[in-house]
């Protein structure tokens, strides 16, 4: 297995399991035919890769379901959101095309709603981005608790789908795709 392979299954296996609706993962270029082969695979199963930037040397990978991020997308109160920054879309590429446009230089704020992260949070890095009462796999301002249960579930997932990796199985084994 790649080194590149095990960084997409440690970051964006809490996604493939169902956790998350998306996840963001920065791999070596010269690894884009593993990740054309991997998003194949796991096509079949709802999940697209989409290269949202990088450098010379790297690609940021943004791994999504369709399904999960077209429900969370088209929730009343996340769309409003979104059109608050500009977003007007009709279909999950659509507004994932647009994300892609604004990613120069900072990434833009509004990014967490695309990673699942909750609306509360999301306005409360925007508004007071040193408020956090709690950091872990984001910056959280409300709902402390829930969020701890949240980030434990994907230290618990992730850990056990690297074991799973370090044993020697691939993402696709693990997941059972392609």
């Amino acid at each position: 297995m790649s080194a590149a392979e095990y960084t997409i299954g440690r970051h964006c296996g809490v996604t493939f399991a169902g956790l998350k609706p998306a996840s963001l993962v920065s791999i070596d270029r010269s690894e884009a035919g593993m990740i054309a082969c991997l998003s194949d695979k796991f096509g079949a199963k709802g999940f697209c890769f989409v290269v949202l930037g990088g450098c010379q040397d790297r690609v940021l990978v943004y791994v999504y379901h369709v399904e999960r991020l077209r429900k969370l997308l088209f929730s009343c109160e996340v769309r409003m959101f979104l059109r608050s920054f500009g977003y007007e879309y009709g279909s999950v590429a659509e507004a994932i095309g647009q994300l892609k446009g604004r990613m120069s230089g900072e990434f833009p704020h509004e990014i967490g709603v695309f990673l699942g992260y909750p609306l509360s949070d999301v306005r409360g890095f925007i508004d007071d981005p040193n408020g956090c009462i709690l950091c872990g796999c984001w910056k959280v301002y409300s709902n402390a608790d829930e969020a701890e249960r949240t980030f434990e579930r994907y230290r618990r997932c992730s850990a056990c789908i690297c074991r799973h990796m370090q044993r020697g199985r691939s993402l696709t084994q693990i997941f059972n795709v392609g």
